[in-house]
């Protein structure tokens, strides 16, 4: 993959819109909300001098060639992944990365489960399911504090525009896939505005072109979807955003918990047979989302992958502006530091159980799936 370093010129619409865009959110609020979940983290984020010292101890990597297996490198929850690649932080830190793209989330724990990757660059949520819990997944960096979703209905619909959550009863409800992040979150949205699962129909939509067919053609009444796609559909004023999830304050407003998403794992056994690489590769991703803190928008406007400049789906167009306004939507849905608290793999567990009843959560131990100990020595010894 090579860097657009492209910049072209930004016409007046544009900088409108991606002004609207920049003034969305409480920037404050966020700020404040990040700074009490770093400091509500069950592990400390600064280490001692004894810690700092055995981090700086550990080994040269073992295994300098990785393979990262994902879904669509291009998706703003994997954002962290693309930076460290196209900024050579996994270089930097002796490793050789190659990123092998699958159709499905299930599709790439089946290679790392095949032994075909190393690594999987996921949904929090995958790796606590059955499949990521079957071959010993663990999380090794969160990189998302929030859904990075929204839940929109058409502003043009042939009936009265939907107005709040409650009047989804009855409703069709757009997601990616059935047992989807996106189908889980929609449910502990719609559980929390009183509604039951059993009360709503879901319907699987697929790609952003999926999704927009099933909006225009009436074959939905809302969707769960992620950016670029949700931001596109706003711009234009083809949807009105019922609840919006791609902040980490918006999120827990809308939801009242906090729910995780994507992250980087690797199975208990990679970890600990090769504990040089796998503590390279997070420090590759940490440094990753500290410099994503601090990142322009001109900074992100250079990471456009070239294969999606100008690129046509359907009647989207995914172009750098698009791409720089929905990271800015996304900039404070990013982990800070990577940690993850055991307060947020319990709440995405219970709203797993409620996708899910057959789930026994009584037989699972959340802290099983999470490794914040890679992490902890990433953090002293970029000495963060």
């Amino acid at each position: 993959m090579t860097i657009n370093n492209k910049q072209g010129q930004i016409n007046t619409e544009r900088r409108r819109h991606l002004r609207r865009a920049v003034q969305w959110g409480a920037a404050a609020a966020s700020l404040s909300w990040m700074t009490q979940q770093a400091a509500a983290q069950t592990v400390p984020i600064r280490s001692s001098t004894k810690a700092k010292a055995a981090a700086a101890t550990i080994a040269k990597p073992e295994k300098r060639n990785i393979t990262v297996a994902t879904t669509n490198l291009s998706a703003l929850p994997y954002l962290p992944l693309l930076v460290a690649q196209q900024k050579g932080f996994f270089a930097q830190q002796g490793l050789e990365l190659e990123i092998s793209e699958q159709q499905s989330a299930a599709r790439a724990i089946q290679a790392v489960a095949a032994g075909n990757a190393d690594v999987v660059c996921s949904w929090l949520e995958n790796i606590l399911s059955s499949p990521g819990r079957a071959i010993g997944l663990q999380s090794f960096v969160l990189m998302g504090l929030s859904p990075m979703m929204a839940l929109g209905v058409p502003t043009k619909a042939a009936t009265q525009p939907l107005t709040s959550l409650a009047q989804l009863r009855g409703r069709k409800v757009g997601v990616v896939a059935l047992n989807s992040p996106t189908h889980t979150v929609a449910l502990a949205l719609l559980r929390s505005a009183g509604l039951r699962a059993s009360e709503i129909g879901f319907v699987s939509v697929g790609s952003p072109t999926g999704a927009l067919a099933a909006l225009r053609s009436g074959q939905i009444d809302a969707l769960m979807h992620m950016d670029p796609l949700m931001l596109q559909l706003e711009l234009r004023g083809d949807i009105s955003v019922l609840a919006d999830l791609r902040s980490p304050t918006s999120a827990h407003a809308a939801l009242g918990v906090n729910l995780p998403s994507s992250c980087l794992a690797a199975s208990a056994e990679f970890l600990q047979r090769f504990p040089g690489t796998a503590q390279a590769c997070s420090d590759a991703v940490v440094q990753s989302l500290q410099w994503l803190q601090q990142a322009s928008l001109r900074d992100i406007l250079h990471l456009l992958p070239d294969k999606q400049e100008g690129k046509q789906e359907g009647a989207l167009a995914m172009d750098s502006q698009l791409f720089v306004a929905s990271f800015d939507r996304l900039r404070s849905a990013f982990s800070p530091n990577g940690l993850c608290s055991a307060q947020s793999v319990q709440n995405l567990l219970q709203a797993l159980h409620e996708a899910e009843p057959t789930l026994r959560l009584e037989k699972i131990e959340p802290m099983l799936s999470v490794n914040n100990a890679l992490v902890q020595r990433s953090l002293a010894r970029l000495g963060v």
